[in-house]
C-alpha cells in the first residue's frame, strides 16, 4: 500500500512539473496577433506601391500647340480709271493689227470757203483691223495746211473692230485763195501712225 502511494505521490509531482513546464513554453512564445498581422502586411503594401511609384519615370504633359489665327485676306475692288482726252496716253497700248478704212468727211473735199472762215472738219473712219482703238490712239497733224487746227487731238471713246468713229477737227480759212489740202494721220498708243487722210477746200475771195 506504501508503494502505491508512493507511486501515486511520484506520478503527481511528475504531472504538476510536466504542467508547470507547459505551461512555461507556452508563456514563452508570443501569441500571434492577428489584427497586428493585419497592419504590418497593410504597411509592407504601402511601401511596395511607394517604391514601384518612384521607380517608374514621371509622366511629362506635353503641350498642346495654340491654334493660330490665320486672318483671310478679302479682295477688294480696284478703281478702273476711264482716260479721257488729256490723259489718253495713260491707258495700255491694245493688242492685234491696226488697220482703218475712210468712210466720210463732212464737210466733203473742194467745199468752198472764204479767206479767214472759221469751219469745222468731221471724218468717219472705221476699224478694219483686230485690235480694238482706246482712246490712248489720237489723230495727229502731219502735212500741209494746218488752219489752226489743233495739232493733236485723241479719240474721244474706245473704238472695237468693225465699227468706226467721228473725229472733229476746228480750222479757220487761209487768207490766201485757191484749194488747200490738210493732210493728218491715225496713231495708235504705241505713237507708231497706221492710217492716212485729209481734207481739201476751195478758199475763194467775196466776189468768186
Amino acid at each position: 500500500m506504501q508503494k502505491i502511494f508512493r507511486k501515486t505521490t511520484i506520478l503527481l509531482i511528475a504531472i504538476i512539473l510536466f504542467g508547470i513546464t507547459l505551461s512555461a513554453c507556452s508563456a514563452s512564445e508570443p501569441e500571434l496577433d492577428i489584427d497586428a498581422q493585419k497592419t504590418g502586411f497593410a504597411q509592407t503594401a504601402d511601401i511596395q506601391a511607394s517604391q514601384t511609384a518612384e521607380a517608374r519615370p514621371t509622366a511629362t504633359e506635353t503641350p498642346v500647340p495654340s491654334p493660330t489665327f490665320t486672318p483671310t485676306v478679302t479682295a477688294t475692288n480696284t478703281p478702273i480709271l476711264t482716260p479721257t482726252e488729256s490723259n489718253g496716253a495713260q491707258q495700255p497700248p491694245s493688242t492685234g493689227t491696226d488697220k482703218a478704212a475712210w468712210l466720210a468727211n463732212d464737210p466733203p473735199d473742194n467745199t468752198k470757203f472764204a479767206p479767214g472762215e472759221a469751219f469745222t472738219v468731221t471724218w468717219t473712219i472705221e476699224n478694219i483691223g483686230s485690235s480694238t482703238w482706246t482712246t490712248s490712239f489720237y489723230i495727229q497733224f502731219a502735212t500741209g495746211e494746218r488752219m489752226d487746227a489743233i495739232e493733236k487731238i485723241f479719240l474721244p471713246y474706245p473704238v472695237p473692230p468693225n465699227r468706226n468713229v467721228q473725229i472733229s477737227v476746228d480750222f479757220v480759212a487761209p487768207d490766201s485763195t485757191g484749194a488747200k489740202r490738210s493732210d493728218w494721220k491715225l496713231v495708235n498708243a504705241n505713237d507708231a501712225a497706221f492710217f492716212d487722210f485729209y481734207i481739201v477746200i476751195d478758199v475763194v475771195s467775196s466776189g468768186d
